[in-house]
């Protein structure tokens, strides 16, 4: 990360703040460089909106990536950055069915004739598909779980601005402790070897140990600036065990009805009506285990 990446996402965020229900210091509609992605030059909508921000942030980053002494790690990270700021906007907005961001550049974005504006600017960024087809895996991940790592992008980029300004005190450490809390729990469910999850984790931690190394002869307390956990998740996608949580007790519940079906095809009717209730009285007793 530098000065040239984490300004842009200040200024953004005056636009659009964080927080979905906080006033923005800055009207949208006075910003040309976003309101020319909104259609027809209108966002009405914060879905608009959020997809003006990312279009805009997209042209940033082909800008950059376009300059001969562009660092490549930087420009990666950009990138990560931006799908992540995506991912949380989306995850605060329920009037869309995307599950990823490939789904919603595809169908909301290069699919759509509002977006012509973007369309026709992309055609100047010689490096837009090809970036596109590149980052594919970073593209598919949920979007609930790429939101996740927002925050320590955020902090990361925090602890950069504090380092320009020559801020080296409480400010920094806190930063530092924020983004290691941070780290330290999206790396407990997603890094997992194999996984792009696991890249951008990856990505993270190169910056901030070489953001430390850079201010070791400054930092008084080493503990201010702590080391991040290398080590490989312990514990499993949250959204994936609710899965696996709720789909065990079904298969138990339709494999008692088969059992149960066997079973009551020799009985009489009294015995069919005995045991039918006995079996209804068991199906309540493990749907409310599921429900609570």
């Amino acid at each position: 990360m530098d000065d040239d990446i984490c300004p842009k996402f200040v200024v953004l965020r005056t636009y659009l703040p964080d927080n979905s229900g906080e006033s923005s210091s800055g009207f949208f509609e006075d910003s040309n460089s976003l309101n020319k992605y909104c259609p027809n030059k209108n966002c009405n909508t914060d879905l608009d909106k959020i997809t003006a921000g990312f279009l805009w942030l997209l042209e940033q980053y082909c800008s950059i990536s376009q300059k001969e002494n562009y660092d490549e790690s930087n420009i990666n990270l950009f990138f990560l950055y931006i799908i992540s700021w995506l991912s949380y906007k989306l995850n605060q907005n329920s009037k869309h069915n995307f599950t990823t961001i490939n789904d919603f550049y595809t169908k909301h974005v290069n699919d759509n004739h509002k977006y012509n504006n973007f369309i026709n600017d992309a055609s100047k960024f010689k490096n837009l598909k090809e970036t596109i087809d590149k980052k594919k895996d970073f593209l598919d991940i949920n979007i609930y779980d790429m939101a996740k790592f927002y925050d320590s992008f955020k902090f990361l980029c925090s602890m950069h601005g504090n380092v320009a300004m020559g801020n080296y005190d409480e400010k920094l450490s806190n930063n530092a402790i924020h983004f290691f809390n941070k780290y330290t729990d999206i790396n407990d469910y997603y890094n997992v070897e194999g996984t792009p999850h696991s890249q951008i984790l990856s990505a993270l931690l190169t910056d901030y140990n070489k953001l430390k190394t850079n201010c070791a002869s400054k930092i008084t307390n080493p503990k201010k600036f702590p080391s991040l956990p290398t080590g490989r998740a312990t514990k499993s996608f949250l959204r994936n065990s609710s899965i696996q949580i709720s789909v065990i007790p079904m298969t138990f519940i339709f494999c008692a009805l088969l059992i149960y079906l066997g079973i009551v095809y020799k009985r009489s009717s009294f015995d069919f009506r005995k045991r039918l209730q006995k079996l209804n009285l068991r199906i309540k007793k493990i749907k409310r285990k599921i429900n609570h």
